[in-house]
Protein backbone atom coordinates (compact mmCIF):
# COMPACT_ATOMS: atom_id res chain seq x y z
CA UNK A 1 0.00 0.00 0.00
CA UNK A 2 1.16 3.84 -0.76
CA UNK A 3 2.05 5.68 2.28
CA UNK A 4 -0.60 8.32 3.33
CA UNK A 5 1.97 10.74 3.19
CA UNK A 6 2.30 10.62 -0.32
CA UNK A 7 -0.88 9.82 -1.30
CA UNK A 8 -1.21 13.72 0.09
CA UNK A 9 1.92 14.84 -1.65
CA UNK A 10 0.68 13.28 -4.92
CA UNK A 11 -2.60 15.41 -4.11
CA UNK A 12 -1.27 18.81 -3.68
CA UNK A 13 0.46 18.62 -6.59
CA UNK A 14 -2.37 16.96 -9.06
CA UNK A 15 -4.68 19.94 -7.45
CA UNK A 16 -2.17 22.37 -7.98
CA UNK A 17 -1.33 21.87 -11.29
CA UNK A 18 -4.71 21.56 -11.95
CA UNK A 19 -6.08 24.67 -10.75
CA UNK A 20 -3.72 26.56 -12.61
CA UNK A 21 -4.48 24.36 -16.01
CA UNK A 22 -8.11 25.18 -15.11
CA UNK A 23 -7.71 28.92 -14.68
CA UNK A 24 -5.73 28.75 -18.03
CA UNK A 25 -8.84 27.40 -19.69
CA UNK A 26 -11.53 29.64 -18.18
CA UNK A 27 -9.51 32.90 -19.25
CA UNK A 28 -9.66 31.03 -22.90
CA UNK A 29 -5.33 31.10 -22.84
CA UNK A 30 -5.23 27.22 -24.01
CA UNK A 31 -7.38 25.73 -26.36
CA UNK A 32 -10.26 23.51 -26.50
CA UNK A 33 -10.34 21.01 -29.77
CA UNK A 34 -13.50 20.23 -30.90
CA UNK A 35 -13.44 16.90 -32.33
CA UNK A 36 -15.51 15.47 -35.26
CA UNK A 37 -17.53 12.53 -32.98
CA UNK A 38 -19.51 13.14 -30.27
CA UNK A 39 -18.14 13.04 -26.42
CA UNK A 40 -19.06 11.34 -22.74
CA UNK A 41 -16.63 11.77 -20.48
CA UNK A 42 -16.63 9.74 -17.32
CA UNK A 43 -14.23 11.15 -14.10
CA UNK A 44 -13.66 11.68 -10.69
CA UNK A 45 -12.45 13.45 -8.15
CA UNK A 46 -10.35 11.00 -5.92
CA UNK A 47 -7.28 8.84 -7.31
CA UNK A 48 -9.54 5.46 -8.62
CA UNK A 49 -11.84 3.23 -7.83
CA UNK A 50 -14.92 4.59 -8.22
CA UNK A 51 -16.05 1.74 -10.60
CA UNK A 52 -15.60 4.20 -13.87
CA UNK A 53 -14.78 1.14 -16.33
CA UNK A 54 -18.05 -0.62 -14.70
CA UNK A 55 -19.70 2.75 -15.48
CA UNK A 56 -18.43 2.97 -19.26
CA UNK A 57 -19.15 -0.59 -20.55
CA UNK A 58 -23.05 0.14 -19.60
CA UNK A 59 -22.71 3.75 -21.45
CA UNK A 60 -21.39 1.48 -24.42
CA UNK A 61 -24.04 -1.23 -24.06
CA UNK A 62 -27.04 1.68 -23.82
CA UNK A 63 -25.16 3.67 -26.99
CA UNK A 64 -25.53 0.33 -29.00
CA UNK A 65 -28.71 -0.40 -27.92
CA UNK A 66 -30.13 3.08 -29.52
CA UNK A 67 -28.54 2.80 -32.73
CA UNK A 68 -25.52 4.61 -31.84
CA UNK A 69 -21.74 3.68 -33.05
CA UNK A 70 -19.86 4.05 -29.90
CA UNK A 71 -15.79 3.91 -29.21
CA UNK A 72 -13.99 3.66 -26.06
CA UNK A 73 -11.38 6.15 -25.32
CA UNK A 74 -8.65 5.70 -23.06
CA UNK A 75 -5.97 6.67 -21.73
CA UNK A 76 -4.38 3.36 -21.98
CA UNK A 77 -2.42 3.90 -18.14
CA UNK A 78 0.40 1.83 -17.99
CA UNK A 79 0.09 0.37 -21.05
CA UNK A 80 2.83 0.37 -23.94
CA UNK A 81 0.68 2.42 -26.51
CA UNK A 82 0.34 5.11 -24.12
CA UNK A 83 2.38 7.50 -25.18
CA UNK A 84 2.27 6.70 -28.89
CA UNK A 85 -1.72 5.78 -29.06
CA UNK A 86 -2.86 2.92 -30.95
CA UNK A 87 -6.20 0.93 -31.91
CA UNK A 88 -6.76 -2.07 -29.39
CA UNK A 89 -9.87 -3.02 -31.41
CA UNK A 90 -11.33 -2.15 -34.44
CA UNK A 91 -14.95 -3.23 -33.51
CA UNK A 92 -14.18 -6.82 -35.09
CA UNK A 93 -11.50 -7.73 -33.48
CA UNK A 94 -8.89 -7.31 -30.89
CA UNK A 95 -5.06 -6.25 -32.24
CA UNK A 96 -3.22 -5.67 -29.44
CA UNK A 97 -2.26 -7.51 -25.86
CA UNK A 98 -3.11 -6.25 -22.57
CA UNK A 99 0.24 -5.37 -22.09
CA UNK A 100 0.21 -3.25 -25.12
CA UNK A 101 -3.42 -1.69 -24.43
CA UNK A 102 -3.35 -1.05 -20.85
CA UNK A 103 -5.53 -3.92 -18.53
CA UNK A 104 -8.79 -1.71 -18.19
CA UNK A 105 -8.98 -0.61 -22.02
CA UNK A 106 -8.35 -4.89 -22.87
CA UNK A 107 -11.14 -5.81 -20.64
CA UNK A 108 -13.59 -3.32 -22.64
CA UNK A 109 -12.34 -4.88 -25.87
CA UNK A 110 -12.76 -8.50 -24.70
CA UNK A 111 -16.32 -7.50 -22.85
CA UNK A 112 -17.42 -5.69 -26.06
CA UNK A 113 -15.88 -6.86 -29.09
CA UNK A 114 -17.60 -4.57 -31.85
CA UNK A 115 -17.08 -1.83 -29.86
CA UNK A 116 -13.66 0.06 -31.26
CA UNK A 117 -11.46 0.99 -28.27
CA UNK A 118 -8.78 3.38 -29.09
CA UNK A 119 -5.88 4.17 -25.96
CA UNK A 120 -3.26 7.20 -25.74
CA UNK A 121 -2.23 10.63 -24.13
CA UNK A 122 -3.54 12.15 -27.28
CA UNK A 123 -7.50 11.89 -26.94
CA UNK A 124 -7.98 14.38 -29.85
CA UNK A 125 -5.72 11.99 -31.66
CA UNK A 126 -8.23 8.63 -30.69
CA UNK A 127 -11.20 11.33 -31.66
CA UNK A 128 -10.14 11.08 -35.05
CA UNK A 129 -9.17 7.69 -35.12
CA UNK A 130 -12.27 6.53 -33.72
CA UNK A 131 -14.51 9.15 -36.36
CA UNK A 132 -12.50 7.04 -39.45
CA UNK A 133 -13.29 3.83 -37.72
CA UNK A 134 -17.31 5.20 -38.72
CA UNK A 135 -17.73 5.79 -34.74
CA UNK A 136 -20.30 8.97 -33.98
CA UNK A 137 -19.87 9.29 -30.12
CA UNK A 138 -17.12 8.12 -27.60
CA UNK A 139 -16.81 7.25 -24.14
CA UNK A 140 -13.91 8.92 -22.62
CA UNK A 141 -12.59 7.07 -19.73
CA UNK A 142 -11.16 9.09 -16.90
CA UNK A 143 -11.03 12.44 -19.04
CA UNK A 144 -12.83 15.22 -16.56
CA UNK A 145 -9.79 17.09 -15.99
CA UNK A 146 -8.63 16.24 -19.68
CA UNK A 147 -9.80 19.72 -20.62
CA UNK A 148 -8.05 20.06 -23.99
CA UNK A 149 -10.85 18.32 -25.17
CA UNK A 150 -14.31 19.19 -25.98
CA UNK A 151 -16.97 17.13 -24.13
CA UNK A 152 -20.63 16.99 -24.84
CA UNK A 153 -21.86 15.35 -21.41
CA UNK A 154 -19.46 15.46 -17.96
CA UNK A 155 -20.42 12.68 -15.87
CA UNK A 156 -18.43 12.64 -12.18
CA UNK A 157 -18.73 9.83 -9.99
CA UNK A 158 -18.39 10.09 -6.00
CA UNK A 159 -18.21 7.31 -3.50
CA UNK A 160 -18.72 8.82 0.02
CA UNK A 161 -14.86 7.51 0.64
CA UNK A 162 -14.06 9.81 -1.47
CA UNK A 163 -11.31 12.54 -0.93
CA UNK A 164 -10.81 15.71 -3.47
CA UNK A 165 -7.47 14.82 -4.38
CA UNK A 166 -7.42 15.94 -8.19
CA UNK A 167 -8.85 18.83 -7.85
CA UNK A 168 -11.57 20.95 -5.26
CA UNK A 169 -15.13 19.80 -4.81
CA UNK A 170 -15.93 23.22 -6.51
CA UNK A 171 -14.79 21.42 -9.77
CA UNK A 172 -18.30 19.57 -9.99
CA UNK A 173 -19.78 23.01 -11.28
CA UNK A 174 -18.40 21.63 -14.44
CA UNK A 175 -20.24 18.67 -14.34
CA UNK A 176 -23.47 17.60 -16.66
CA UNK A 177 -24.27 14.12 -14.01
CA UNK A 178 -22.93 13.66 -10.75
CA UNK A 179 -23.61 9.74 -9.67
CA UNK A 180 -23.13 8.30 -6.47
CA UNK A 181 -22.12 5.07 -5.04
CA UNK A 182 -24.28 4.46 -2.54
CA UNK A 183 -26.84 7.03 -0.90
CA UNK A 184 -26.28 10.84 -0.99
CA UNK A 185 -26.33 11.24 2.68
CA UNK A 186 -23.52 9.66 2.98
CA UNK A 187 -21.52 12.21 1.20
CA UNK A 188 -18.95 14.51 3.43
CA UNK A 189 -20.62 18.02 3.87
CA UNK A 190 -18.35 19.57 1.83
CA UNK A 191 -19.68 17.70 -1.26
CA UNK A 192 -23.23 18.53 -0.36
CA UNK A 193 -22.24 22.69 0.25
CA UNK A 194 -20.35 22.68 -3.52
CA UNK A 195 -23.21 20.69 -5.52
CA UNK A 196 -25.99 23.36 -3.36
CA UNK A 197 -23.39 26.23 -4.58
CA UNK A 198 -23.09 24.37 -8.21
CA UNK A 199 -26.75 24.02 -7.79
CA UNK A 200 -26.41 20.85 -9.42
CA UNK A 201 -28.99 18.81 -6.90
CA UNK A 202 -30.91 18.06 -9.99
CA UNK A 203 -28.59 16.61 -11.91
CA UNK A 204 -27.53 13.49 -8.82
CA UNK A 205 -28.30 10.12 -8.99
CA UNK A 206 -26.96 7.25 -7.44
CA UNK A 207 -25.26 3.56 -8.40
CA UNK A 208 -24.53 0.80 -7.63
CA UNK A 209 -21.62 -1.92 -8.84
CA UNK A 210 -23.42 -5.23 -8.99
CA UNK A 211 -22.12 -8.36 -8.58
CA UNK A 212 -23.49 -10.28 -11.66
CA UNK A 213 -22.00 -13.88 -12.07
CA UNK A 214 -18.91 -16.01 -11.46
CA UNK A 215 -17.00 -16.77 -14.55
CA UNK A 216 -14.73 -19.81 -14.65
CA UNK A 217 -12.27 -19.40 -18.01
CA UNK A 218 -11.17 -23.14 -17.69
CA UNK A 219 -14.04 -24.78 -18.71
CA UNK A 220 -15.99 -21.69 -19.53
CA UNK A 221 -19.04 -21.89 -17.48
CA UNK A 222 -20.51 -18.98 -15.88
CA UNK A 223 -22.68 -19.38 -12.39
CA UNK A 224 -24.69 -16.48 -10.04
CA UNK A 225 -22.60 -14.31 -8.40
CA UNK A 226 -25.00 -15.70 -5.25
CA UNK A 227 -22.93 -19.49 -6.07
CA UNK A 228 -20.26 -18.70 -3.77
CA UNK A 229 -22.52 -18.36 -0.58
CA UNK A 230 -21.30 -21.06 2.05
CA UNK A 231 -17.74 -21.82 -0.31
CA UNK A 232 -14.44 -21.34 1.04
CA UNK A 233 -12.21 -19.12 -0.70
CA UNK A 234 -8.89 -17.24 -1.77
CA UNK A 235 -9.26 -13.96 -3.37
CA UNK A 236 -6.55 -11.99 -4.52
CA UNK A 237 -6.65 -7.99 -6.60
CA UNK A 238 -4.92 -5.45 -7.62
CA UNK A 239 -7.17 -2.66 -7.51
CA UNK A 240 -6.94 0.90 -5.89
CA UNK A 241 -9.80 0.12 -2.98
CA UNK A 242 -9.68 -3.58 -2.61
CA UNK A 243 -11.81 -3.43 0.26
CA UNK A 244 -14.52 -2.90 -1.78
CA UNK A 245 -14.04 -6.36 -3.48
CA UNK A 246 -13.17 -8.14 -0.14
CA UNK A 247 -16.77 -6.44 1.19
CA UNK A 248 -18.64 -7.76 -1.92
CA UNK A 249 -17.26 -10.83 -1.57
CA UNK A 250 -18.21 -10.85 2.08
CA UNK A 251 -22.05 -9.86 1.14
CA UNK A 252 -22.02 -12.78 -0.97
CA UNK A 253 -21.97 -14.90 1.72
CA UNK A 254 -18.07 -16.35 0.89
CA UNK A 255 -15.84 -17.35 3.75
CA UNK A 256 -12.69 -15.86 2.70
CA UNK A 257 -9.69 -17.73 3.96
CA UNK A 258 -7.43 -15.83 2.58
CA UNK A 259 -7.19 -12.31 0.62
CA UNK A 260 -4.33 -11.22 -1.51
CA UNK A 261 -3.50 -7.46 -2.12
CA UNK A 262 -1.89 -6.44 -4.73
CA UNK A 263 -1.10 -2.90 -5.98
CA UNK A 264 -3.17 -1.11 -8.47
CA UNK A 265 -2.67 -2.42 -12.40
CA UNK A 266 -0.44 -5.02 -11.05
CA UNK A 267 0.92 -6.77 -14.47
CA UNK A 268 1.38 -10.59 -12.05
CA UNK A 269 4.76 -11.72 -12.99
CA UNK A 270 5.40 -15.59 -12.33
CA UNK A 271 6.35 -15.17 -9.08
CA UNK A 272 3.27 -13.66 -7.92
CA UNK A 273 1.00 -16.01 -9.34
CA UNK A 274 2.92 -18.92 -7.36
CA UNK A 275 2.67 -16.74 -4.18
CA UNK A 276 -1.25 -16.89 -5.05
CA UNK A 277 -1.13 -20.54 -5.92
CA UNK A 278 0.89 -21.86 -2.99
CA UNK A 279 -1.60 -19.56 -0.65
CA UNK A 280 -4.66 -21.69 -2.35
CA UNK A 281 -3.34 -25.01 -2.28
CA UNK A 282 -2.26 -24.11 1.74
CA UNK A 283 -6.17 -23.25 2.75
CA UNK A 284 -7.54 -25.88 0.94
CA UNK A 285 -10.42 -23.65 -0.38
CA UNK A 286 -12.88 -24.48 -2.64
CA UNK A 287 -12.65 -21.61 -5.40
CA UNK A 288 -9.87 -19.28 -6.01
CA UNK A 289 -11.57 -15.47 -6.77
CA UNK A 290 -10.05 -12.30 -8.90
CA UNK A 291 -11.67 -9.51 -10.54
CA UNK A 292 -12.38 -9.16 -14.31
CA UNK A 293 -9.39 -6.18 -14.61
CA UNK A 294 -7.09 -8.63 -13.20
CA UNK A 295 -7.75 -11.88 -14.84
CA UNK A 296 -7.08 -10.06 -18.42
CA UNK A 297 -3.41 -10.58 -17.36
CA UNK A 298 -3.35 -13.74 -16.38
CA UNK A 299 -5.09 -15.41 -18.70
CA UNK A 300 -2.53 -16.45 -20.79
CA UNK A 301 -0.88 -17.90 -17.93
CA UNK A 302 -2.20 -21.87 -18.85
CA UNK A 303 -0.12 -23.28 -16.08
CA UNK A 304 -1.70 -21.18 -13.56
CA UNK A 305 -5.01 -21.50 -15.19
CA UNK A 306 -5.16 -25.44 -14.98
CA UNK A 307 -3.88 -25.55 -11.43
CA UNK A 308 -7.23 -24.36 -9.43
CA UNK A 309 -10.92 -23.57 -10.21
CA UNK A 310 -9.87 -19.80 -10.48
CA UNK A 311 -13.13 -17.95 -11.03
CA UNK A 312 -14.15 -14.37 -11.92
CA UNK A 313 -16.37 -11.67 -10.26
CA UNK A 314 -18.00 -10.10 -13.08
CA UNK A 315 -19.85 -6.61 -11.73
CA UNK A 316 -22.17 -4.53 -13.41
CA UNK A 317 -22.98 -0.94 -12.72
CA UNK A 318 -26.57 -0.35 -12.40
CA UNK A 319 -27.60 3.42 -12.10
CA UNK A 320 -31.17 4.64 -10.62
CA UNK A 321 -33.68 4.87 -13.19
CA UNK A 322 -33.75 8.88 -13.16
CA UNK A 323 -30.29 8.59 -14.82
CA UNK A 324 -31.32 6.59 -17.37
CA UNK A 325 -34.00 8.81 -18.55
CA UNK A 326 -31.37 11.28 -18.43
CA UNK A 327 -29.03 9.96 -20.56
CA UNK A 328 -32.10 9.18 -22.98
CA UNK A 329 -33.15 12.89 -22.90
CA UNK A 330 -29.08 13.73 -23.76
CA UNK A 331 -29.22 11.57 -26.81
CA UNK A 332 -32.18 12.11 -28.05
CA UNK A 333 -31.50 15.99 -28.49
CA UNK A 334 -27.93 15.16 -30.34
CA UNK A 335 -29.88 12.88 -32.63
CA UNK A 336 -29.14 15.54 -35.42
CA UNK A 337 -25.54 15.44 -34.56
CA UNK A 338 -25.56 11.13 -35.59
CA UNK A 339 -27.76 11.97 -38.69
CA UNK A 340 -24.90 14.07 -39.65
CA UNK A 341 -22.37 11.96 -39.39
CA UNK A 342 -24.82 9.25 -41.29
CA UNK A 343 -25.26 11.58 -43.72
CA UNK A 344 -21.14 12.39 -44.20
CA UNK A 345 -20.25 8.22 -44.01
CA UNK A 346 -23.02 8.06 -47.54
Amino acid sequence: MIPSFLITLASWAVRSASWTRNKLYDVGLKRIKSPPILTISIGNLAFGGTGKTPCALFLLAILQEKGWRPCFISRGYRGLWEKRGGIVSNGRQILANWKEAGDEPYMVARRLPEVPVIVGRNRFASCLAGFHLGCQIAVLDDAFQHRSLERHLDIVLLSPEDQAQRESWSALKRANFILIQGKKEELPKAVHQAITSAQKESSIFVYKLHPASLYFPLNQKELSAEEVRGKRIVAFCGLARPNNFRTTLKELGASIENFLVFPDHYPYPESALRKVLNCFKKSQADWLITTEKDAVKIFDQNWFLKEMPLAILKVNFVPESGFIHALFNFLEKSCHFKNKLKDQAK
